[in-house]
């Protein structure tokens, strides 16, 4: 047990570390990242989700971004692509605000603005355990695809 607890304080060390020390360079459009998992055990709350998923309002009045049709406005934001390799349902954050659920092998798109994003991926399993993507910190203008694998 005393063995358990060195490693997985070393494994936070580590992470805290490299996260710290990895730069988030500037990406070109249709440039992309890629993200392997991490196994949590979902005690308490995660800080990387600010805002969870909610439920819809029947009177809702949200405005359309310009590519579905809504105001074009100057510099008014990028869209990020989920790209899931994983046979898992995964909810994306962007900004620490709920974006969406992207299937096992599917694909899905966050409007976001454009600068620094902070990406976050989590799937929930039935045994209280999680597997989490990020987060990942990127300057983002454009289209950016995010790849996510086990």
């Amino acid at each position: 047990m005393r063995i358990t607890k060195t490693l997985l304080a070393l494994l936070v060390v580590g992470s805290a570390v490299a996260f710290v020390a990895t730069p988030a360079y500037a990406q070109q459009a249709g440039a992309g990242s890629e993200t392997k998992s991490a196994k949590g055990r979902g005690t308490g709350p995660d800080e990387n989700i600010k805002v969870g998923r909610a439920a819809n309002k029947a009177d809702a009045n949200v405005a359309a971004p310009a590519s579905k049709g809504g105001d074009k406005t100057r510099g008014s934001g990028s869209i990020v692509h989920v790209d899931n390799h994983t046979n898992w349902y995964i909810d994306v954050y962007m900004d620490g605000s709920y974006c969406s659920t992207v299937s096992p092998w599917g694909d899905s798109y966050c409007y976001v603005g454009s600068g620094s994003t902070r990406f976050y991926g989590k799937a929930d399993f039935t045994d209280g355990s999680s597997l989490t993507w990020g987060p990942l910190v990127q300057s983002v203008d454009g289209t950016f695809t995010w790849k996510l694998w086990p």
